[in-house]
């Protein structure tokens, strides 16, 4: 045995898209011709190109947002604009229930709420005519039975207020005396018990059908008496007036009254605390006559509201119930019954006027400006994808056309198969007509895309104790050991970012010997190719050259 160690070297290319691994083995001895005569050299220019890498998965086309239509709940169908397979537009009523019990409860309920806000105003009206005031002016006439400490209810009547300046009086004259009197003509009046005399003005005369007790058959003269201050009401006085030259005088004597009167009422119910006008006197309008208490009015005012609030929550409540018989689309898309049942129409079974229950699925509203692919990634590239990254889309079913796509969902929970863990990736694109939901539909995930940088094929790159270096060939044909730091890699080259500058003459050394590795030992020895070199992305099926002693020593073979 040679007292020098023999190295085993072990250059592994680590090939992507699940390929196969072919690892070289090249023997280094000064001593064995016959190794050396395998050995082969080749040498290569470091260049400035393009590094690619990407993680490729396969899956069929999905809308991003779909949304099964199904009724609220169990009941009988109102309305129902669905079709088979139809166009919709955000907010668009689709299906409509009818639950009577639920209508008949609400009327009634409102029917309450009404009455409930009847009887406040009815509080709060009372509550503000605790003051009696004079709603006009004029000649104020206390009732009799109104005093200090007197019960009083709303239509009970306080007092009446009169305009004293017209007065009124009917009186009675023999028929066919009265009907050479007209409406206009002056009269002349006779105040009893006064030495006074007044003029009015006939109004009308109505013809009726009483008798004095000489038989006579009368008709009644209305006269309107404008009044100067020295009339009041209830006086009696008798009138006569001059027609065809004949004087006419009434047959008895009637009472004035006064022409205009407005009544006074409590408006609430309680008790007179105080009369501020104890007498019968003139008044000016809104002038106090009096005040009124009631303990419990505030009470009753205050159980009202709280009625009425509640009463408004349950109608608020079944309001929100009948708005839930309802469903509207969601956005705007493309309601198919596919998503139902994809070999017959379902909605044959469900016109107006029928029951259905809450579990039938109708179809569904999907999407039509975002499709989404959700494709399976190995646990081994699952750190380099980051939601945002770019993708590249192409479709089986149409050639020739590239599709781009983003990263919308990286999922955190993987599932296992054969010892082998896997994660869910989604991406969205932008739809298109052409664009079918279901069609196959393969990806490119961008890892990384490097322009013009320095680069080399991997096997070039070698790793001893950690360090990365390369074999460069002088101009002299002698060579030389050089370390360099890498950067991103794939399947084939390799990134330098630090040690060779473009144009560099590397040598590349390899053998016929090979031997087959399994995808496994593949990915193992990629994960130290990018842990040895501080971590950078390989991408997907992104290759490395690791440099292993064979055999644990020397030793020729």
């Amino acid at each position: 045995m040679n007292k020098k160690k023999t190295a085993i070297i072990l250059i592994a290319a680590l090939i992507a898209a699940g390929g196969g691994t072919t690892v070289y083995y090249m023997q280094n001895s000064k001593n064995t011709k016959k190794a050396a005569s395998n050995v082969q050299q080749t040498t290569v220019k470091v260049t400035k190109g393009n590094i690619r890498s990407t993680i490729t998965g396969t899956s069929q086309l999905e809308a991003q947002q779909v949304q099964m239509i199904v009724p609220p709940k169990e009941g009988i169908i109102k309305a129902i604009n669905l079709s088979r397979n139809q166009t919709v537009k955000e907010g668009d009523l689709l299906l409509e229930l009818s639950d009577s019990t639920l209508t008949e409860k609400l009327d009634t309920a409102r029917q309450t709420l009404n009455q409930y806000q009847t009887d406040l105003q009815d509080l709060l009206s009372q509550q503000s005519s605790l003051r009696t005031v004079a709603p006009q002016s004029g000649k104020l006439i206390l009732s009799t039975n109104i005093s200090e400490g007197a019960s009083v209810s709303k239509t009970t009547k306080v007092a009446t207020i009169a305009d004293p300046s017209v007065l009124l009086v009917t009186l009675p004259f023999i028929q066919e005396e009265a009907a050479q009197i007209k409406a206009g003509d002056t009269i002349e009046l006779t105040v009893d018990g006064f030495l006074l005399n007044k003029t009015g003005t006939v109004e009308s005369v109505s013809v009726g059908s009483k008798s004095d007790a000489k038989g006579n058959r009368l008709a009644d003269v209305n006269v309107r008496v404008d009044n100067d201050g020295t009339m009041d009401a209830e006086l009696m006085v008798q009138g006569s007036i001059t027609a065809n030259g004949l004087k006419i005088q009434s047959t008895g004597k009637a009472k004035l009254q006064y022409k205009t009167t407005t009544t006074v009422f409590a408006n609430a119910s309680g008790t007179i605390n105080k009369l501020e006008i104890k007498e019968n006197r003139d008044v000016q309008a809104g002038e106090l006559i009096g005040t009124i208490v009631n303990d419990s009015l505030s009470k009753d005012i205050t159980n009202k509201k709280q009625q009425i609030e509640q009463q408004t929550k349950s109608i608020q409540d079944m309001e929100e119930q009948v708005q839930n018989l309802k469903v509207y689309a969601p956005f705007d898309g493309v309601f198919s019954t596919d998503f139902a049942d994809p070999k017959k129409n379902v909605l044959t079974s469900y016109p107006v006027g029928t029951t259905i229950k809450s579990d039938v699925k109708l179809g569904a509203v999907a999407s039509l400006d975002t499709l989404q692919l959700p494709i399976s990634v190995d646990e081994l590239d699952l750190t380099k994808i980051k939601v945002g990254q770019k993708a590249e889309i192409r479709v089986d079913a149409i050639s020739g056309k590239t599709y781009q796509g983003e990263v919308t969902q990286v999922s955190t929970v993987g599932t296992t198969s054969n010892g082998v863990s896997s994660y869910t990736v989604v991406l969205s694109l932008k739809s298109s007509p052409e664009l079918k939901y279901g069609m196959t539909a393969s990806a490119d995930i961008i890892i990384e895309d490097k322009r013009g940088v320095l680069q080399l094929p991997t096997q070039a790159v070698q790793t001893r104790s950690g360090k990365r270096t390369v074999t460069i060939k002088k101009e002299d044909g002698t060579t030389e050991q050089k370390e360099v730091k890498v950067g991103s890699n794939n399947s084939t080259m390799v990134e330098i970012t630090e040690g060779l500058s473009e144009g560099d003459q590397v040598v590349i050394q390899g053998t016929s010997r090979q031997s087959n590795l399994t995808q496994q030992q593949a990915d193992q020895m990629r994960q130290q190719f990018q842990q040895g070199r501080g971590g950078a992305s390989g991408g997907g099926g992104g290759g490395g050259v690791m440099m292993f002693p064979a055999g644990g020593g020397g030793g020729n073979r």
